[in-house]
């Protein structure tokens, strides 16, 4: 009987020694790979049997139908929204992503936007190496907005998935009141970290700071937009450490330019990469960085691990533990909340 044949897909720096002492288990032969295209993808990997993936090429159904033998596609990270779900479940192809392995990282970073921005961090930062020294909370406020307490300010966390649930205590430990939205949370979850649960016009309306941790679907494409952003608060903070085309980037933009909002954290942007003449970036508002949140050594190699076993799994004829079957609900726990993310 052959070996099994596991293609690696990723342009990082691939960790053979590890991926390989995990893919022994099942004798498995691993070739990496660098797809650029969908074209890449059934080149190299048309005859594979699992597929590990580090990267963003997208999966449509005419690719997942030229995988002869594919019975699993294992993310090293979370998001699978350029992969047609249906279309592999149908075809028998198992896509399981790394949920829970970066979380803590995504956290920790939204904690640290939230703070760099309501501080104005950056702001004094620049000051110093331009040469300035400015200690006078007024004069602070060219950053449009007051320099306010954090403590005892509201933060409404939109998804209580596994990212979520790591965001809310680090924010009730500098003193915040959280408040979520998440139409697929148990409540019990919510109630088990002192988080009331509330619509998402409420959250809206009454957050100092609105954390976005959801999926990209349909129906969650764009979901900050002109309209919702009408019903936020002057004064208000919005981080966005999940996906870019959450937030509709024009509507951001007018938002900020009218001040109607106080700034904006964004890990993640709508387009990205973000080119260096974008106009979001003229805003002394708003901080980016590049889609960097979930990263640490340490969730390196738990994602890497993550996306190896679950390979693992498949090919031993068992169930992964993190397989998608829909992209509201990505993981299979009951109570994985928005997405699972």
């Amino acid at each position: 009987m052959p070996r099994p044949l596991v293609i690696y897909c990723g342009s990082n720096k691939v960790p053979v020694d590890l991926v390989e002492s995990i893919l022994k288990e099942v004798d498995a032969e691993l070739r990496l790979a660098n797809p650029k295209t969908e074209e890449d993808i059934v080149e190299v990997a048309a005859e594979a049997d699992g597929i590990i993936l580090h990267g963003s090429v997208p999966f449509s159904r005419p690719t997942l139908q030229a995988l002869k033998r594919c019975k699993v596609i294992a993310r090293t990270g979370v998001g699978v929204d350029r992969m047609d779900l249906a279309a592999a479940d149908e075809l028998g192809i198992a896509i399981t992503n790394a949920a829970g392995c970066n979380s803590i990282e995504v956290a920790e970073q939204t904690i640290g936007l939230l703070i760099a921005s309501a501080r104005k961090l950056v702001r004094m930062n620049q000051y110093v190496h331009e040469g300035r020294w400015i200690r006078h909370t007024a004069a602070l406020h060219e950053y449009r907005g007051p320099v306010k307490r954090i403590t005892g300010r509201q933060m409404g966390i939109v998804g209580l998935g596994h990212v979520g649930r790591q965001v809310a205590p680090r924010a009730q430990g500098v003193g915040l009141k959280v408040q979520a939205y998440d139409p697929f949370l148990d409540p019990k979850v919510a109630a088990e970290l002192g988080v009331p649960v509330v619509g998402f016009e409420e959250l809206l309306r009454t957050s100092d700071f609105i954390s976005l941790h959801a999926p990209l679907t349909k129906e969650t494409r764009q979901m900050i937009n002109r309209e919702t952003l009408q019903l936020v608060r002057p004064g208000t903070y919005l981080i966005n450490c999940a996906r870019g085309p959450l937030v509709d980037t024009e509507a951001l933009m007018e938002a900020l330019r009218e001040g109607r909002i106080a700034g904006a954290a964004l890990d993640v942007t709508d387009p990205e990469p973000l080119p260096g003449d974008h106009p979001i970036l003229e805003f002394p508002n708003v901080i980016v960085t590049c889609h960097t949140a979930a990263n640490s050594d340490e969730s390196y190699v738990d994602c890497q691990s993550c996306a190896c076993e679950e390979v693992v799994r498949v090919l031993k004829g068992e169930q992964p533990r993190n397989k998608i079957k829909d992209p509201w609900l990505l993981a299979e726990a009951a109570d994985a909340g928005f997405g699972g993310v």
